[in-house]
């Protein structure tokens, strides 16, 4: 099926910062004391913020700190230079923006570290909206994010639209938004997912 608009999660799906994110996650909680191993960091990029804090089992009146450190470590240039594009995203991209479809990002990142990563790595394909989590109240797979898309979009309709992610939780949040959904499971991690799932973004061309 062909949509209108094209709206895509950031970690995972686009871009691969799973080595990025180890070293972002170690400095924010190292202000607490609390060590972080690779596969942890892996786990919590799939989840928003709060989910992950409290995953990590920490106290609740430390999160602020934890978060403002990881928020800070984000941006740092031993992280964003290991932030790659997966193989075939820019091609994606730009066949869809020849297609003349709509593109936009809905991530539980922050809105401002996504344009800094899509500057620094030249990305040259424009997004119609970028929505992080800087803009919103309730991260995914809360419906509110998508939401927000449309409304910057202009778009009352919905039938058009697909939220593309490589989790679950993205999975969710475009079944919350009554809006399509595409899971990009790469790993054939979710062999018994009910719905739609590629294993290449190219798979939507």
């Amino acid at each position: 099926m062909q949509f209108d608009t094209y709206l895509f999660d950031f970690d995972g799906t686009l871009f691969d910062t799973r080595e990025s994110l180890v070293p972002v996650f170690q400095a924010g909680y190292a202000v607490v004391g609390r060590p972080v191993t690779a596969e942890e960091a892996s786990r919590w990029m799939h989840l928003n913020l709060y989910q992950s804090l409290k995953d990590s089992g920490i106290a609740k009146e430390d999160y602020p700190i934890v978060i403002r450190a990881i928020i800070d470590s984000l941006d740092l240039p031993e992280s964003l230079e290991l932030i790659k594009p997966f193989e075939e995203t820019m091609e994606v991209l730009r066949a869809l923006h020849q297609q003349g479809k709509r593109l936009g990002i809905v991530s539980n990142n922050g809105s401002q570290h996504i344009r800094l990563v899509l500057e620094t790595l030249g990305v040259d394909v424009p997004f119609d909206c970028i929505v992080g989590s800087d803009m919103f109240q309730n991260g995914k797979p809360h419906r509110e994010p998508i939401d927000l898309a449309l409304k910057l979009l202009g778009e009352e309709s919905r039938d058009s639209i697909v939220y593309v992610g490589d989790s679950l939780q993205d999975a969710e949040c475009g079944q919350n938004a009554e809006i399509s959904g595409i899971l990009v499971d790469r790993e054939d991690l979710h062999p018994d997912f009910v719905g739609t799932r590629i294993h290449s973004l190219k798979d939507l061309l």
